[in-house]
């Protein structure tokens, strides 16, 4: 093995356990906002990476908060395949149409 190759690495050793935690707190919280949906009440924290890309985060069990998952729970319905709740959906349009939620350019 040569010298640079042994020397090299993507990225440095993590020696700073409260820096890790704390890149790692700012990576899955930064850019998300609260959306609530106006059927239920429901509310998310939403990212949109892109027009097409939105993440989601549930702040309980979406079967527990959501009367549609929980209708689709009851029918055995629910897989991973389901985007969101149609309602919870249109919410989230609405609060980009708003100005509410940033959409990075493409």
């Amino acid at each position: 093995m040569t010298s640079w190759a042994a020397s090299w690495a993507k990225a440095p050793p993590h020696t700073d356990p409260i820096g890790t935690l704390a890149d790692e707190h700012e990576f899955l919280t930064a850019g998300l906002t609260q959306v609530a949906c106006a059927a239920c009440t429901t509310e998310v924290l939403v990212r949109k990476a892109s027009r097409r890309q939105t993440s989601i985060q549930w702040r309980s069990s979406p079967a527990d908060s959501c009367p549609e998952f929980a209708a689709r729970v009851a029918a055995g319905e629910l897989s991973a395949r389901i985007d969101t709740c149609p309602r919870l959906r249109e919410a989230i349009e609405e609060a980009v149409a708003a100005g509410a939620l940033a959409v990075p350019d493409d």
